[in-house]
């Protein structure tokens, strides 16, 4: 719905699905939005700061929604006529494109962005920044990168360097992870009652693998024995 020019969607009832046209503008509100994975390309975020501790019994002497109910043929002919001088001025300073958002990128951001507002496609590092799925990635790339570099392994072997132990050097004579920045990152993606399982861990690479972060990428090497191998490579 977000991409596609149509759509078709299901009428409820009916086995109907008619081909209708979209052109959809969608919205979320929310306490503390994450957005995660695919979504973090298809969004732009806005906040509401109050800067009070009860927003809530904030007093207004105008009420906004009545006041755009009012004047919104006004407020249309502006947004139209800003549209309009943009195209007319040959759509200078137009941004960089947009993938799957190109007509929306040269036309409305490109309009804001001439009008000297800020723009909108800035929150999407901020967006990025907070999505947990490539702040895990992230992770599992730095700890990998230390511990193998671009050499070629299995997930077992990953795991069993992960999980690998020596004598610590102190009075008791404790046992220590030699890897544990390793084993701390493929917990997370790959942990099952505290452990870290193996075929959980080649599920998540391969679900992960040509997705560029920090400039590098896991890549499927081929097979060993009938067991994927894996490396991580530096982006082209």
């Amino acid at each position: 719905m977000l991409t596609q020019k149509t759509v078709e969607p299901r009428i409820l009832g009916k086995s109907e699905s008619p081909t209708l046209v979209a052109g959809p503008f969608v919205t979320a509100t929310g306490n503390n939005l994450r957005l995660i994975g695919d979504v973090t390309r298809r969004a732009i975020m806005c906040r509401i700061d109050a800067k009070v501790e009860r927003p809530e019994l904030r007093e207004f002497d105008r009420n906004p929604v009545a006041e755009a109910k009012a004047n919104r043929p006004a407020y249309v002919v502006a947004a139209l006529t800003i549209l309009r001088a943009y195209h007319v001025a040959g759509r200078p300073k137009k941004p960089k494109p947009l993938g799957s958002f190109d007509d929306w990128s040269n036309r409305v951001r490109g309009a804001l962005i001439w009008l000297g507002c800020a723009d909108p496609c800035e929150t999407m590092v901020e967006i990025r920044a907070d999505d947990p799925k490539r702040s895990l990635l992230q992770a599992v790339v730095a700890a990998w990168r230390e511990a193998f570099g671009r050499e070629q392994v299995t997930a077992a072997q990953a795991v069993k360097q992960a999980t690998e132990q020596r004598r610590a050097d102190t009075y008791e004579g404790h046992f220590e992870f030699v890897n544990d920045e390793l084993r701390e990152a493929l917990l997370l993606v790959a942990g099952k009652g505290g452990q870290i399982n193996g075929r959980a861990l080649g599920e998540w690479l391969s679900a992960n693998k040509d997705k560029v972060v920090n400039g590098a990428q896991f890549k499927h090497m081929g097979e060993r024995h009938s067991v994927a191998v894996w490396a991580l490579v530096e982006a082209q």
